[in-house]
Formats: C-alpha cells, sequence, structure tokens
C-alpha cells in the first residue's frame, strides 16, 4: 500500500509547509545577526555618516 501525499497550498500540508519554510527563513536571519553580532560586524556606527555629511559640506562650500 502507497500512501501519496498531495501538497496543497490551503491544506494540512500547505501550511505545514508555509509554517515550516516561516520558521527556517526567520531563524537563519535570527541566527545570522547573532553571530554578526558576536563578530561586532554589524556595522551600525555613526562614523562614516558624520564623514560623508563632511565631504558634503565641503563640495557644497567648494562650488560657491
Amino acid at each position: 500500500m502507497k500512501i501519496v501525499a498531495i501538497v496543497d497550498g490551503i491544506g494540512v500540508y500547505g501550511n505545514f509547509l508555509h509554517y515550516a519554510l516561516v520558521i527556517s527563513l526567520v531563524g537563519s536571519a535570527f541566527l545570522i545577526f547573532l553571530y554578526l553580532w558576536r563578530k561586532e560586524r554589524l556595522d551600525m556606527d555613526e562614523g562614516p555618516k558624520f564623514q560623508m555629511m563632511e565631504e558634503l559640506e565641503t563640495h557644497l562650500t567648494d562650488r560657491e
């Protein structure tokens, strides 16, 4: 006896597939975040922003 499961989008197997995909994607994003956080590679510092703002100010004052 062979049991064949049909994967449909609105049935029980579709719901299991949907939740499995959501949990795996969110879980992998969380693991990547934790890895980058531990290695201090999130790059959320303000230094590059201030550097670009200074370059913009010098560029605008040079035009005048």
